[in-house]
């Protein structure tokens, strides 16, 4: 297996500014062996490290006016992005024609004794001359050469520190010249903490996330990947036990997907002590038992972000989320350069076990079109990406329904992504061009290319990206709910996105033995619900004398008048509000949790007058261990959410066909067309034509639909 990418700032450009290949090479080039990797930086500085203005750095030093910047003009790019950095352990200096000049944050450094300090030692050279530098501290250092006008730095150990408040003086030398910096150490006392995580009912160890804080703050084992979630709790995925630092009580949360309840717990730590314990995680919850295996279609390994991961943190994170189906990325970011490619082979990876399959997949990504999961492929539906400049693909070419159809050629199933931000009013969706939501879903769907919708999604809105879903589904299209999280798991501290696999997730009943094989045949077939933390049944009644039983993703065939009695039921270990039956995108019947919110059951008799489709949803407040962002109100979270797909009921052989949902789709396509001629980029106008006669074919089923014209069926 090849190594991963070392992790610098020139290749967060390389992947996340629209530059050509050969630039990205060149800012490689002129990036190596100044600065430490910046997986280096998370791991030695923790969560004192922020990164988060090196973006606004470089655009403000980039150097817009020149087609063919200079080796310098990309150095002051560089540069000026490393000077961005900044964390409480960093220490700035400046050496210009003045002489010296070394900073830090103020405030003090608080740590555990026995926990080395590590430093970043900072040298921003202003002269045109190159300079000697070195940093030492309690008879530790390092040192090096800065060249003129440019910056550089190191990493250094300045050795355990002892408890107490004091001043821990740093010696800093520039060309002969000496200062020194006295920085404030409040060191607690402390001692090692051991925990084994194990399943309560089997016994056997199991993996899990776990959220640790004492007296000084985060704790992490040495080494561990700390992320922060959209919360702002710093966590990290424990292999069934870890070892660390505590100063005074340790405050615990072990969770383990949403499935197990999440146990908290305290446990005291002596000073220069040890301490043990076993935490028995209880499941409340096991669909797969009932043949309803869990899955995350959209996971990025790397995606932007300091670390550099390998497989097996995929697979760490997949056990200790619980998840059976774990869809990794291969795609780009912003530029030509395409993630993870290395770790694709067209098969389970070697590292799938019986409940566990992992397996590299694909996003195909057009910021205009929109962005699509492509998962159980057994070839890489190239070219990966379109209409990203700078890049060899610069042109909108192909359509994403082209790159769709191939993708059922070589195995695929294929859902869009985050399909809605906000609302999906049609002035909002179309007020901007490149937004990367699911403009080209609907003509997708139409021409049948499309098999699911991902409903939920961590950047998604999960509500109005229902309400879209809604109205496909009111055209007649039967497309299975889905759930990709769209987690960048080498990011440490970026919103939602720095969350861990699978907070929602898609559970699809399998028929046999689960295989990625029957796992996307049953989100083929509808047999989904997807869901943040509750667990839903739904089930049908129906038929004239002895009655059949129908599930989620069943088809039944009624007549007009026919009753359908619907029973619905949802358990979630975090507290919903109520559940909602859904027909044809109208809540029909409610009923609100008891059990402490964690229970909710209803029964419903509909009269069936034409097809439909019904559906359970269930809702509640947000929480804490519920992980996605920002919901209907800015700046408050969403809450509990959980959706199936549906049962469908088939009057006369006659598919859905609302017209007011077809009128919505007709008019959301001719904005498409005109948006992909003004803002699109097409090699020829002939091109540009042929893309719009193929939306033309889309835009033709809903319109079918509107006249009332019953010659055009789903999926034309």
């Amino acid at each position: 297996m090849p190594e991963p990418t070392p992790r610098t700032l020139a290749a967060f450009l390389r992947d996340g500014a629209p530059i050509t290949k050969t630039l990205a090479e060149r800012l490689i080039a002129l990036d190596t062996d100044r600065h430490p990797t910046t997986t280096d930086m998370r791991l030695a500085l923790g969560i004192d490290l922020d990164i988060s203005h090196i973006g606004d750095a470089a655009q403000a030093a980039w150097p817009v006016h020149r087609d063919d910047p200079s080796d310098r003009d990309l150095a002051q790019v560089l540069d000026a992005m490393y000077r961005a950095i900044t964390s409480g352990r960093l220490l700035r200096v400046e050496i210009g024609a003045g002489g010296l000049t070394a900073t830090r944050t103020p405030g003090a450094i608080v740590l555990r004794d026995e926990e080395h300090l590590m430093l970043l030692a900072f040298a921003d050279n202003r002269t045109d001359a190159v300079v000697q530098f070195s940093a030492e501290a309690h008879g530790e250092g390092i040192g090096g050469v800065v060249e003129a006008q440019r910056t550089g730095s190191a990493l250094f150990d300045a050795g355990s520190m002892h408890p107490g408040s004091y001043l821990l003086p740093v010696l800093v030398v520039a060309d002969g010249t000496p200062t020194t910096l006295d920085i404030p150490i409040d060191c607690k006392p402390s001692g090692t903490l051991r925990v084994r995580i194990v399943d309560d009912a089997t016994g056997e160890p199991v993996a899990a996330r776990v959220y640790l804080r004492d007296a000084v703050g985060p704790a992490w084992p040495i080494g561990a990947a700390i992320r922060v979630d959209v919360h702002g709790n710093a966590w990290f995925h424990a292999d069934a036990s870890f070892e660390a630092r505590i100063s005074g009580k340790a405050r615990m949360r072990i969770v383990r997907g949403i499935e197990y309840e999440a146990s908290d717990l305290e446990v005291a730590v002596a000073a220069d002590g040890e301490a043990e314990t076993t935490v028995r995680l209880r499941r409340w919850s096991h669909m797969a038992a009932d043949g309803w295996f869990s899955g995350d279609v959209h996971v990025h390994l790397h995606y932007g972000g300091e670390y550099a991961l390998t497989p097996a943190d995929a697979s760490l994170a997949q056990r200790a989320e619980d998840v059976n189906f774990l869809n990794m990325m291969v795609a780009n970011q912003e530029s030509g350069w395409v993630h993870d490619s290395e770790h694709f082979t067209g098969a389970d990876s070697e590292l799938s076990s019986g409940d566990h399959i992992l397996r590299w997949g694909e996003e195909y990504r057009n910021n205009l079109y929109g962005h699509m999961c492509l998962f159980g492929i057994d070839a890489l539906a190239q070219p990966i990406y379109s209409g990203f400049p700078g890049s060899e693909h610069r042109h909108d070419l192909p359509a994403n329904a082209d790159v769709a159809a191939y993708g059922h050629t070589i195995g695929g199933t294929i859902s869009y992504a985050h399909p809605m931000f906000r609302s999906i009013d049609l002035d909002r969706v179309f007020a901007e061009s490149h937004t990367v939501e699911a403009k080209e879903l609907p003509v997708d769907a139409a021409l049948g290319h499309i098999d699911a919708v991902d409903v939920m999604s961590y950047p998604g809105h999960n509500l109005e990206s229902a309400k879209l879903w809604y109205r496909l589904l009111n055209c007649g299209l039967r497309l299975a709910a889905t759930a990709g999280t769209d987690t960048f798991m080498n990011c440490a501290d970026q919103d939602e996105f720095s969350n861990p696999p699978a907070g929602d997730r898609v559970f699809v009943r399998v028929d046999g033995e689960f295989a990625t094989q029957s796992w996307c045949d049953g989100v083929r077939r509808g047999r989904t619900f997807v869901t943040n933390a509750p667990m839903l049944s739904l089930e049908a009644t129906a038929g004239r004398g002895e009655a059949n039983t129908y599930a989620i993703g069943d088809e039944i065939a009624a007549a007009a008048g026919d009753l359908v009695r619907v029973t619905a039921e949802a358990g979630s270990y975090v507290s919903m509000q109520r559940i909602e039956l859904i027909v044809n995108g109208d809540v029909v019947a409610t009923a609100d949790a008891g059990r402490g919110g964690q229970h909710a059951l209803l029964e419903h008799t509909i009269t069936i007058t034409e097809s439909c489709w019904i559906a359970l949803r269930a809702t509640g407040p947000a929480h804490d261990l519920v992980l996605d962002p920002e919901g209907s109100v800015p700046g408050e979270p969403e809450g509990v959410f959980a959706h199936t797909s549906p049962i469908y009921v088939s009057v006369g052989g006659a598919p859905v066909a609302d017209r007011d949902s077809a009128a919505y789709f007709v008019s959301w396509i001719e904005r498409l067309i005109a948006m992909s001629a003004s803002a699109g980029r097409y090699p020829s106008e002939s091109e540009r034509d042929d893309v719009a006669a193929l939306f033309r074919r889309g835009q033709a089923y809903y319109r079918a639909i509107v006249d009332g014209d019953r010659r055009y069926s789903a999926n034309a």
